[in-house]
């Protein structure tokens, strides 16, 4: 039977009313458990279907999303591991023994590395799409996107692990030391300083980017290509700023405040690890591609018994249709008119290159 009252915990030699992985003793137990499994379900869920989407949708079938799509890689790692996991461990009404704590830490440490990373990968592709030439562009795109993929993650839970388990990162179980400086100092540079600034600066500009594009050609702004690029642009910048955001209060408590309460630090850690839940809301809400996905993801996970209907009868339709025979020339003319700016070519060009 789960217990509602509050109950002393210990681990190791410190007695404390707060657990690491499964929050407040003091709070109900039923209530934490709830938190964590809707969380958790929700979370895997909505992270599920922003990966997907990548697969379904065809503007969003491009190679350069792939940075993008492992973002919502990253996320999901702690929506269908570290949340399930501190659910289980609070089911069991055992105290949270520390190689169970370690491994929490070290999924949570994998995660934000791969996280950073990754966003500012996508930063420097939408420079690259958006504020270089064509050939810089396809320059950067032929750079082995997959296997540069596979080597942040390797990069990420390698250092993630060297760091919990030689216990050169902060002591998150126990809180007893606050790890080597050296290493600290070297991965808030390498894995998260330089990320932010590529994140930051390549996103900014291709916001300005699009927007003098569209004062100075009135077709591109009236173009659907405006839409996804500003719609994508904006959405990523928010995103990323939520994701800072979300982890200052941690980095104040842990910098400036290391000896505050257990109820402090452990909450400050909470609003970062539960922020991979709420991200893939934004780009499902606000962005009409992600919409499209995620309706016909949940349509066919809640209503059909094949995807391929669904997906390729809306594109035959596409691809069947045939304008009538007086408008063949102009539409003609209007693409020549549209590939006629060197910008208008390589957006073409840069949309041909899907996953």
């Amino acid at each position: 039977m789960l217990s509602t009252g509050p109950s002393y915990l210990t681990m190791g030699n410190v007695t404390r009313m707060y657990s690491p992985v499964t929050l407040s003793a003091e709070w109900p137990t039923l209530g934490r458990l709830l938190f964590m499994v809707i969380c958790s379900c929700l979370g895997t869920t909505i992270n599920g279907f922003f990966v997907a989407a990548f697969f379904v949708e065809r503007p969003l079938k491009r190679v350069g999303n792939v940075f993008l799509a492992c973002v919502g890689l990253s996320d999901l790692i702690v929506t269908t591991a570290v949340m399930p996991i501190s659910a289980v461990v609070l089911l069991s009404g055992e105290w949270d023994t520390l190689p169970v704590c370690h491994i929490l830490q070290f999924l949570m440490q994998a995660s934000t590395y791969s996280y950073s990373m990754f966003f500012g990968l996508v930063g420097l592709e939408t420079y690259y799409r958006l504020c270089k030439t064509s050939g810089e562009y396809e320059a950067f795109m032929n750079m082995r996107i997959g296997l540069m993929s596979i080597m942040v993650f390797i990069i990420g839970f390698t250092t993630a692990g060297f760091g919990v388990y030689m216990h050169l990162d902060y002591d998150y179980c126990q809180r007893l030391h606050v790890g080597d400086f050296n290493f600290r100092c070297a991965t808030s540079v390498i894995l998260h300083g330089i990320p932010f600034l590529l994140a930051v600066y390549g996103l900014f500009c291709g916001l300005l980017r699009v927007r003098r594009r569209a004062r100075e050609h009135v077709q591109y702004k009236r173009s659907q290509q405006f839409e996804r690029d500003n719609s994508t642009t904006h959405l990523n910048l928010i995103a990323y700023l939520f994701y800072v955001i979300a982890w200052i209060p941690y980095l104040v408590v842990v910098n400036e405040f290391p000896t505050t309460s257990d109820n402090k630090y452990y909450q400050s850690a909470w609003i970062a690890v539960c922020r991979s839940v709420l991200t893939s809301f934004l780009y499902s809400s606000l962005n009409r591609n992600f919409r499209h996905a995620f309706a016909h993801l949940f349509y066919y996970c809640c209503c059909k018994s094949t995807l391929g209907g669904s997906f390729n009868s809306r594109h035959r339709r596409a691809l069947e249709y045939k304008p009538a025979t007086g408008d063949v020339r102009v539409h003609i003319m209007h693409q020549a008119v549209n590939m006629s700016t060197p910008q208008r070519a390589a957006s073409s060009s840069r949309e041909t290159q899907e996953l």
